[in-house]
């Protein structure tokens, strides 16, 4: 017999089954691109070649290796996908105690969702063979011959981005409903109705008018307001290894250089601090423990954040790719101590912050009780018995 009382609530069953929608739509992807490099393979020798002649023997012949190992890739994308919302419906499904960090992976799996969908649109097993290198005769060819876009089949890239669409929104939808305050309401007055029935001693009831969760986050409070300091910190000592380095360095001959060097610091500085400052606020914000929605908004930072940091570090003020094609010798006096330094640095801020978050994710648990509807003050009145 299906004990009613603890089965999830239809919010949270529908919930539930969008994110494990992400199998569907990952088999559908999957058909897609296996039937669209089919007919491309097919269509590829007939195709006009646009550039780099000389290589249309070996494009020809290492397309379909190419094209099903990208589909196999975009494959396992979607069975670690599938794994990961799996194992966060099975969470969700075990009741509202375990919500707040069901709260916060989901904000964190909103963003890496995201992200793996515009990958798998932008590396698809067709147009995603142009940016290659081809070897013929000891030379490497720099891009596919062939047109890919007009080499593929017309309807593929429609198909795939109104697919690709569909997912994301159903996902989307799925992570945004499990992180609503109602529906651990909900989920919560279930289970406090079937402990009741149980036996069990309710919960003691929430008349502050939200979910409760026990505080414990004394810890977590700290190190979330680290951030802005380690942007300060990363900024300051940018700005100082830029200055050494201009001063050892001919100051005539730097300036464009040097002024693209501080551009990058600063536009660093900016993709740091936006959300280090974000989650800092909403750290030191007293309800953060308290809505599963600023819980599923620290997750959504948490990740933007750390994105940011691999920038930040990949991308510094005195990296290659922003010092390009450097004429003048300003990178020859770059402090041979500066990107270890850094890397420490901004290693050190990525630990705190996912110590942060580990934090909450662990003082969290506790049982949630759902908010009681207030009762209307009683109008009887009781008459005062004889005194003994």
């Amino acid at each position: 017999m299906i004990d009613t009382a603890r089965t999830p609530p239809r919010q949270v069953r529908i919930t539930i089954a969008l994110l494990w929608s992400v199998i569907p739509h990952g088999l559908a992807v999957t058909v897609l691109n296996g039937v669209a490099l089919v007919m491309t393979d097919r269509r590829l020798p007939h195709a006009p070649v646009t550039q780099n002649a000389e290589a249309v023997p070996i494009a020809l012949r290492e397309y379909a290796g190419f094209a099903w190992g990208r589909t196999a890739l975009i494959g396992l994308f979607f069975v670690a996908a599938a794994l990961a919302f799996g194992l966060l419906a099975r969470a969700a499904r075990r009741g509202a105690r375990r919500w707040p960090a069901v709260s916060l992976l989901a904000g964190v799996l909103a963003v890496l969702h995201t992200i793996g969908l515009v990958l798998v649109a932008g590396l698809n097993p067709v147009t995603g063979y142009g940016p290659r290198l081809f070897p013929v005769n000891g030379a490497l060819f720099s891009g596919a011959p062939f047109d890919m876009v007009a080499a593929a089949p017309p309807w593929y890239l429609p198909a795939l981005a109104a697919l690709l669409l569909i997912g994301w929104a159903g996902q989307l939808a799925g992570l945004i409903l499990l992180a609503r305050p109602a529906a651990v309401r909900r989920y919560a007055r279930k289970e406090t109705a079937g402990n009741t029935a149980g036996g069990t001693a309710a919960p003691a009831e929430d008349t502050t008018g939200e979910t409760a969760v026990p505080e414990g986050r004394t810890r977590a409070i700290p190190l979330m307001a680290l951030g802005p300091v380690f942007v300060a910190v990363v900024a300051a000592f940018n700005h100082t290894a830029i200055r050494l380095t201009e001063n050892a360095a001919d100051p005539a001959l730097v300036e464009h250089v040097v002024s693209a060097a501080r551009t990058a610091m600063f536009v660093d500085s900016a993709f740091l601090g936006v959300p280090a400052v974000a989650l800092a606020i909403l750290g030191t914000h007293p309800r953060l423990r308290t809505r599963p929605g600023a819980l599923f908004t620290s997750g959504v930072l948490a990740v933007l954040y750390l994105l940011a940091l691999v920038v930040a570090q990949v991308y510094n003020p005195l990296s290659t790719g922003v010092l390009t094609d450097d004429q003048s010798g300003f990178s020859e006096h770059i402090p041979p101590w500066y990107l270890p330094v850094l890397t420490v640095i901004q290693s050190v801020a990525a630990l705190v912050h996912l110590a942060a978050l580990a934090e909450l994710v662990t003082r969290a648990r506790g049982p949630l009780t759902a908010r009681s509807p207030r009762r209307p003050p009683s109008t009887t009145s009781r008459r005062p018995g004889p005194r003994r």
